[in-house]
């Protein structure tokens, strides 16, 4: 009885982490002091056994600077790299395959250098890559394992996430971690089959990004729909600048 109880002991104080990662777009701008990040602070503080990977995009990218001269934006990164439950990506704009690559890569190499800044740990741990092209041409493939090769070099243990916001060819899955499959309205999922159309062997590596959440909307009931894929996120906007506090909640309960 007494082994028992040591073992029940030792279980419960393990955490656990949920099945799905919350993939968060953080376009908005921080404010003084971060304060307008606070609601997604709280959001992960609370949420510790869920694990949050975080897209910081300062200027529809990094910035020209070697790290980010904005304080605002320093202290909210740091932050954002002190919870053990946040993985911090760098959003990084590929224009469906027609962006310079030598651009993509200087962006890559931003991001990199956030590392080597010693006010404050703002390192990023990952690139997402958005606008990405779906196309099934050697061309288009070669861009993106270019893409993604040279993040990882540069960058240690680098995530690297693709966004095409709809259904991507197999091949593509084999240079990224993770692959937004979806990135629309609330409406337009409803109306589609989309959880059905990805790959049984690909849905690990998926994740849905939802537009316009209305209130009112289940979504425990839709996250529950979700429990295989990768990560998800419900946004109350269309362009993730606006945060609900309330479905933060949700969402982080749901996964």
């Amino acid at each position: 009885m007494r082994l028992y109880a040591i073992l029940t002991a030792l279980l419960l104080a393990i955490p656990f982490s949920s099945a799905l990662d919350v993939l968060l777009p953080l376009y908005l701008y921080p404010d003084e002091g971060a304060s307008a990040w606070s609601d997604v602070f709280f959001t992960i503080e609370s949420h510790p056994a869920v694990q949050f990977i975080v897209v910081v995009n300062p200027n529809s990218g990094p910035g020209t600077s070697s790290h980010p001269t904005d304080q605002n934006i320093i202290r909210g990164v740091s932050t954002l790299n002190s919870y053990s439950n946040v993985h911090t990506v760098g959003y990084v704009l590929t224009g469906h395959a027609t962006r310079n690559h030598s651009i993509v890569k200087a962006d890559v190499d931003a991001y990199a250098q956030w590392a080597s800044y010693s006010g404050a740990n703002i390192a990023i741990g990952g690139i997402y890559f958005d606008e990405v092209s779906s196309e099934t041409t050697s061309t288009n493939y070669d861009y993106y394992n270019a893409s993604a090769t040279y993040a990882r070099s540069i960058m240690p243990s680098a995530q690297v996430v693709f966004n095409p916001g709809y259904r991507a060819p197999a091949q593509l899955f084999e240079f990224c971690d993770v692959m937004v499959e979806f990135e629309d309205t609330l409406a337009h999922y409803q109306n589609q089959s989309i959880l059905q159309q990805i790959p049984d062997g690909l849905k690990g590596q998926s994740a849905v990004q939802m537009l316009n959440t209305t209130e009112g909307t289940n979504v425990t009931h839709l996250v529950g729909e979700m429990k295989n894929l990768k990560a998800v996120y419900f946004g109350y906007d269309d362009q993730y600048k606006v945060w609900n506090k309330e479905l933060l909640r949700v969402m982080a309960d749901a996964v």
